[in-house]
């Protein structure tokens, strides 16, 4: 199994916001001299639900620090909330300055606040995502020579005339579609991109994943992208670990509550049109941290030490061969998120290193 760590830190208010960003860095540096694979980074701007937001931006920072080999991925970039063009230069710039170890995930997003920040529509979210990356896989794929090309999306248009500058480190990026349900499980493995999934019961897991590898086989790309695919396609989980099971559920429980008043204040904000609320469901996202038991089985690993291993072997039988895990979450001190990381790099990820050793002396 690969490991990833998963940054993705809150802070009250603007007085934080710069230890926050000082743990993620911290943190990811930790995590991948350790051995971790990668490190995930999500995108958020306004919904208080990510402190450092420009997940490319930070990417392009960890890059030079991290050994070489660490691979990035960005989980997710919402296309929606981009101009087509410029996305197109990022995804080309973080492949170059990464040299081709980063893997690029779209997504729709869940947070009203984000796109009423940023001027879109939330109630169309999906449909905008699509039309985007319609546009984005063309303008990727322009060679100087070609007619020009002209494109429009429902916010923005152009014309492209000569190329996307710079160009990508690797011949095809390393694509990843977030997807909660089995037609967007489908449609990614049909792309040929990678699965990156999260916030359900490790059952629908298991499911999506068996899923997902079926459809690959009838993918058209070759065996070792395959290979590749099957082996960075990922589940996240949010992690609490402590010394007994009824400490560490006791913090989530804490954790939880403070999520889901940020979640509250997220969908009650005003809308561009006046109204009090958004129109659509929460539903899109998956698990709600408004909902505590569903939210401790569906969306984190929760335990100690000998429990975080138990829950981490039903992740690999359920098909899953990376996980992004989230160490500082939902309002955590430095103390607590630089606990819940060193125990579980003491207790826990030793058992499937060592694992990793044996399989290789076999």
């Amino acid at each position: 199994m690969r490991f990833t760590i998963y940054t993705n830190p809150q802070t009250q208010g603007p007085e934080g916001d710069l230890e926050q960003i000082d743990i993620s860095i911290e943190q990811a540096i930790r995590a991948t001299e350790a051995g971790f694979d990668g490190i995930a980074l999500t995108e958020h701007h306004a919904s208080g639900y990510n402190t450092f937001g420009d997940n490319v931006v930070m990417a392009a920072h960890l890059a030079p620090q991290v050994r070489k080999g660490v691979r990035f991925v960005l989980a997710i970039l919402v296309p929606p909330l981009h101009h087509p063009m410029r996305l197109a230069q990022q995804c080309n710039l973080i492949d170059l300055l990464t040299r081709g170890n980063v893997i690029i995930g779209m997504g729709a997003g869940g947070s009203p606040l984000e796109y009423h920040s940023i001027g879109r529509d939330p109630k169309r979210r999906h449909d905008h995502m699509m039309e985007v990356l319609d546009v984005l896989e063309k303008l990727l794929a322009f060679k100087p020579g070609d007619p020009p090309y002209r494109w429009k999306t429902s916010y923005d248009e152009g014309i492209l005339s000569t190329r996307v500058m710079p160009t990508s480190f690797l011949p095809r990026l390393r694509l990843a579609r977030a997807a909660q349900n089995d037609q967007g499980v489908i449609w990614t493995a049909q792309k040929g991109w990678y699965l990156m999934t999260a916030r359900a019961p490790i059952e629908e897991i298991a499911h999506r994943f068996k899923l997902y590898r079926a459809e690959i086989e009838k993918a058209p790309v070759d065996a070792a992208r395959k290979a590749d695919m099957l082996e960075w396609s990922s589940l996240a989980r949010q992690l609490v670990v402590d010394e007994t099971d009824v400490k560490a559920e006791a913090h989530a429980r804490r954790i939880i509550d403070r999520l889901a008043d940020g979640v509250k204040r997220s969908w009650s904000a005003p809308t561009l049109d006046g109204a009090g609320a958004p129109d659509f469901t929460k539903a899109h996202l998956g698990i709600s941290a408004e909902d505590p038991d569903a939210f401790l089985r569906g969306a984190m690993l929760v335990g100690s030490p000998s429990t975080i291993i138990r829950k981490l072997e039903e992740v690999r039988a359920a098909g899953v061969q990376h996980i992004k895990i989230c160490f500082n979450y939902g309002y955590m001190t430095r103390e607590e998120a630089n606990r819940n990381l060193d125990l579980f790099l003491a207790e826990v990820y030793p058992r499937f290193t060592a694992q990793v050793r044996v399989a290789a002396a076999e």
